[in-house]
């Protein structure tokens, strides 16, 4: 473990002792969640999961209106929801025995679909805290380290002073994240000798790195122990950025606002550990409700083992990914291989094939680009927004014709140069836009 300095240790000693005396309830979730996802393969391990989804059923099926007519025992019969259902329905998601308790509430942004707000029961809530520590932990954090979280703040409520040092967050915002924002942070960042870690949404971290690239940066000795990027897309470039700047792994992890911890990437790989101890999933097809063989594209659908104030069962995400085994030692582990992301953040060729966020990467090599934007205006018309200095593209021709190749003979491409790609109000940016109807 790394070494940790005195403020450090006495907020992790002072955060797992206030837990030790309200009954342990995050410090057992811990063990569980360890349990099951370092021993996946044991009985007690596949027993719980089983358990976990089975009492469930019973709950959801015995004290809410949405799902009283479905049998507890024929999971595959629960029907899948989204959030316009949630939101059309919501009072019958609520459970009769919880719905009077002391709840907690999350809020979606709506930036890229349907916002609304879930409910959440206290142990969910001490679930999802016990989940983001142990995969923090993986990440190489540890309670107490300096947290600098890149994110819109104005999104949120502020933390009381207890939170606020138990957590020890610096909060950034990113609608602030200029120049000189991110030239006073690396300043920051460079005389604190504390241990630190990042955590922010993934065009945070590609903004730093065009910053310290611009300036021909030399790398940075910091302490930096953990960056997560999140809520969208993370760049392998991003990664080898913050690699060479940092002296870092840099990480992505899926979550959302509504469930909580859902997958995250082991530090040096591409694919996603998912997070069976808290969460059942499936990849369905996009046009049945059947599950999609191994290494397919599909929809990721989730069901939330620990919200019992408004369980969700078999909950569209909206977002896409791919499922697939992994070997170890004889025994096989599912993995995410691929998170793509929304479908409205899909592209489609002109012949509708849906195609990879990776084709992202094929703009890196363009080294004048310094920030992009695809959008599909329709079946075979597509704008790329990007920011290039002076608006002089010198290898534009060649640049369209490489993603006609991709998009189709018949694709018509164009070119729009603009000053900056603005975020969305959530303060996230999306890199992909499709304003086709599907």
């Amino acid at each position: 473990m790394i070494d940790m300095r005195l403020g450090e240790k006495l907020r992790n000693i002072s955060f797992w002792l206030i837990d030790f005396c309200t009954g342990r309830d995050i410090r057992k979730h811990y063990k569980d969640i360890e349990d099951i996802i370092e021993r996946p393969h044991n009985k007690k391990s596949i027993s719980k999961q089983e358990h976990y989804l089975r009492q469930l059923l019973v709950h959801a099926s015995g004290t809410t209106s949405f799902y009283k007519s479905y049998e507890s025992s024929d999971f595959h019969n629960f029907p899948i929801i989204n959030k316009e259902i949630v939101k059309n329905s919501y009072q019958e998601f609520l459970s009769g025995t919880y719905k009077h308790k002391k709840h907690f509430s999350v809020s979606t942004s709506g930036s890229t679909g349907t916002s609304f707000t879930m409910l959440q029961d206290y142990n969910k809530r001490k679930r999802n805290t016990a989940d983001i520590i142990y995969f923090s932990e993986l990440a190489g954090y540890q309670l107490g380290h300096k947290l600098f979280y890149l994110r819109f703040w104005d999104m949120f409520k502020k933390k009381n002073k207890l939170a606020s040092f138990l957590q020890n967050i610096i909060p950034i915002n990113v609608f602030d994240l200029s120049d000189n924002t991110i030239k006073n942070l690396i300043e920051i960042l460079k005389n604190d000798t504390s241990n630190k870690a990042m955590l922010g949404y993934a065009s945070s971290f590609d903004k730093i790195c065009n910053y310290l690239d611009s300036i021909k940066a030399e790398p940075i000795n910091c302490n930096l122990r953990s960056v997560i990027g999140m809520s969208e897309r993370l760049d392998p470039s991003t990664k080898l950025s913050m690699k060479k700047y940092f002296g870092v792994d840099m990480i992505s992890r899926y979550s959302n606002a509504e469930n909580g911890m859902i997958a995250q990437q082991p530090i040096g790989e591409e694919y996603f550990e998912i997070n069976w101890a808290s969460y059942y999933v499936e990849i369905l097809d996009f046009t049945s409700n059947n599950r999609v063989g191994y290494g397919e594209l599909g929809r990721i659908v989730i069901t939330d083992l620990f919200n019992y104030h408004t369980p969700m069962i078999r909950y569209d995400t909206g977002d896409l990914g791919i499922m697939d085994e992994i070997k170890e030692n004889g025994k096989t582990r599912y993995v995410f291989s691929r998170v793509e992301g929304r479908k409205m953040d899909s592209i489609r060729s002109t012949s509708g094939e849906i195609l990879s966020t990776s084709i992202l990467l094929v703009i890196n090599k363009y080294k004048e680009i310094r920030q992009r934007q695809i959008i599909q205006k329709t079946k075979n018309e597509y704008l790329f927004k990007l920011k290039i200095e002076n608006h002089t593209f010198g290898e534009e021709k060649e640049f369209i014709e490489e993603f006609r190749g991709y998009f189709g003979h018949d694709a018509i491409i164009k070119l729009e140069y603009v000053d900056e790609i603005p975020l969305l109000a959530s303060g996230k940016q999306r890199a992909i836009v499709n304003e086709v109807k599907l």
